[in-house]
């Protein structure tokens, strides 16, 4: 048999490195499969509203994020914080927002209800559509997050760094005992205001804060506050820690997205840096028509004014 040539000997070894790296990567990404939690749902139907999105959108990844609130009512927990994070492929920017949980949405099939109970009528599908219908958007994709396995995902990235007012402090406690009752778990307490690392439910419950100035308002700030820390963490892991990571954090969400969604997402965000995380909340205060309780609390809101400004954020609109 003829030997082969030197060049041909080179190609023919880079040849077999390359199908045993895409191997492995098959069969990592098998692997990733079967540790996340999956809720399949019909993404043409979720974005089907009869309304049209800006052309700026097309360049826009989007995707919402739930986090869920305890129940012992529902099979499905409420949305106790929802968002949207903005991936813009073209200007290389992330933005994250805040929906208000008590704003009262028009449903697509008739009637009215708040934000976050939107879930309850079928899941992120619904959710998922109430927003798209109100706010001309083409959300289809989500991860959710609750109470009980947000401290482990905090804790498995080393915790945030968090300044606390003395005003925060006052009710940070007790909503840790909250956690740890229903979690059944023990967390030291926090004894002073200031800049200071908080383990996974001392987060949590950061988030959960209330009644201070501000009140909700507040509330959606610190949990972006929260999430854009995280962010920050995993931009700082060394690529060695990487697959533990994902090994440790994955089974604890529940998202649609497929296992090339997660890598290519991932990619494309941190390629864009998450150190400079643009923050939103919506509505603004100028879009608030009237707050107050009748059946529960409601706030009524400028659905055009809400949506145009909502879409000036995550698209860049001028």
């Amino acid at each position: 048999m003829q030997k082969l040539s030197k060049n041909k000997k080179i190609i023919l070894s880079i040849s077999v490195i390359i199908l045993i790296i895409l191997g492995s990567i098959s069969s990592y990404t098998y692997y990733i499969s079967s540790k996340v939690e999956r809720v399949k749902i019909n993404r043409e139907e979720v974005v089907n509203t009869g309304k049209e999105t800006p052309k700026e959108a097309d360049d826009v990844i989007t995707i919402a994020l739930f986090g869920s609130d305890y129940s012992d009512i529902y099979d499905v927990s409420a949305a106790d914080a929802t968002m949207i994070l903005a991936i813009d492929t073209k200007n290389n920017k992330i933005k994250l927002c805040s929906l208000m949980r008590d704003i009262y949405l028009d449903l697509p099939d008739g009637g009215k209800m708040n934000l976050n109970y939107t879930i309850l009528d079928g899941g992120p599908s619904s959710i998922l559509k109430a927003i798209n219908y109100n706010f001309n958007l083409k959300v289809d994709k989500f991860v959710q997050v609750d109470l009980e396995r947000l401290p482990k995902i905090i804790d498995a990235l080393g915790g945030v760094e968090i300044e606390i007012t003395e005003a925060e402090l006052q009710h940070i406690n007790g909503y840790i005992d909250h956690i740890d009752k229903k979690n059944g778990t023990t967390t030291e307490h926090l004894y002073y205001s200031g800049t200071q690392l908080l383990n996974g439910t001392q987060a949590s419950a950061y988030c959960r804060i209330r009644y201070t100035a501000g009140r909700d308002f507040k509330r959606t700030e610190r949990q972006r506050d929260v999430l854009n820390a995280l962010f920050v963490k995993f931009k700082d892991i060394s690529l060695t820690e990487v697959p533990g990571m994902i090994n440790n954090i994955l089974p604890l969400v529940t998202t649609n997205l497929s296992n090339s969604e997660i890598i290519s997402i991932s990619t494309k965000a941190l390629g864009m840096g998450l150190s400079n995380i643009e923050q939103g909340r919506f509505p603004s205060d100028g879009n608030i028509i009237s707050a107050g309780f009748t059946d529960m609390y409601h706030t009524n809101i400028d659905i055009e004014g809400t949506t145009k400004e909502l879409h000036q954020f995550l698209f860049s609109i001028e």
